[in-house]
């Protein structure tokens, strides 16, 4: 993890004093929206949750540029199986709710004449909570989650240039696919060899 850190923050230099040589605007940005997060296997339907933060864009070269991102996500899935146990009590209607600062860094290419950006890249996710919910809103704490998850995120953002305005209106549509495992240990309510975070995100931003 500390590599990892060091790394984004090498990055982060280089784009910064990339950017201001070739004098071009850097624009910062807020961004919320809603997201339908799901767990691989067959243990789990899909959850709705929140998605928000704040973007930095560095203009690389021509066309070319990178955008971190700082998000809050919520992402997790819905037992379907009728009961879900916990030690020796069975519970029904429950659900796995984990939430994250997630911390992706894109490459997008923009497509001038509309405005029209598509991007990818890789997301670092730091899990902020775990829990069961079950029952009638009673939860606990889901000790089988790691505190790391690896993720790539892809997809499109349009920008709505507002006339005699600094800001810009940002619609944003992704897809997230979860790189790494991020159960750990044998769980007898987590029966599958592997789970992995995927969302699908709709959001909208206001760029300066």
């Amino acid at each position: 993890m500390k590599n990892l850190v060091v790394s984004f923050v090498f990055i982060f230099s280089i784009l910064v004093a990339n950017a201001q040589q070739q004098r071009k605007k850097i624009d910062f940005g807020v961004q919320a929206g809603w997201s339908m997060s799901r767990i691989s296997g067959d243990t789990f339907d899909g959850r709705a949750g929140f998605i928000g933060g704040a973007h930095v864009v560095f203009p690389v070269v021509g066309n070319f540029y990178v955008q971190p991102e700082v998000n809050f996500q919520q992402l997790g899935g819905k037992y379907r199986s009728e009961a879900f146990a916990i030690g020796d009590i069975l519970y029904r209607d429950a659900e796995l709710k984990t939430s994250y600062v997630n911390v992706p860094v894109l490459m997008k290419y923009r497509f001038e004449p509309i405005d029209l950006d598509v991007f990818v890249g890789p997301q670092v996710g730091l899990k902020l909570s775990a829990k069961n919910k079950v029952g009638d809103g009673e939860t606990f704490d889901a000790y089988n989650v790691k505190d790391t998850d690896i993720a790539g995120v892809y997809g499109l953002e349009y920008c709505l240039r507002l006339p005699d305005s600094r800001a810009n209106l940002v619609l944003n549509a992704r897809y997230m696919t979860g790189f790494t495992n991020f159960a750990k240990g044998n769980d007898p309510n987590m029966p599958n060899d592997s789970y992995r975070n995927s969302a699908l995100a709709f959001l909208v931003g206001i760029r300066f």
